[in-house]
């Protein structure tokens, strides 16, 4: 059976340090950025939201992509 993916949105996970328990296990705080261009290049994401963050006080540990797909039955 063949299928048909449709990229439908994508959003952007940033991971921020921000310090470390009393197990001195690091906390990571998150931010979630929706309605990103579904058309934008992972290297654009990656570069803007290393731009974002450096005007934020928390270090960025990661950038996640979060691509949602339709599939539908050709």
């Amino acid at each position: 059976m063949a299928v048909n993916t449709i990229l439908k949105s994508s959003k952007v996970k940033l991971e921020l340090q921000n310090g470390l328990d009393e197990n001195g296990k690091e906390i990571i705080k998150s931010k979630t950025l929706s309605s990103v261009k579904t058309d934008a290049t992972d290297e654009g994401i990656y570069d803007s939201m290393v731009s974002i963050t450096g005007l934020q006080q928390l270090p960025l540990t990661a950038v996640k992509r979060i691509d949602e797909k339709e599939i539908e039955m050709v």
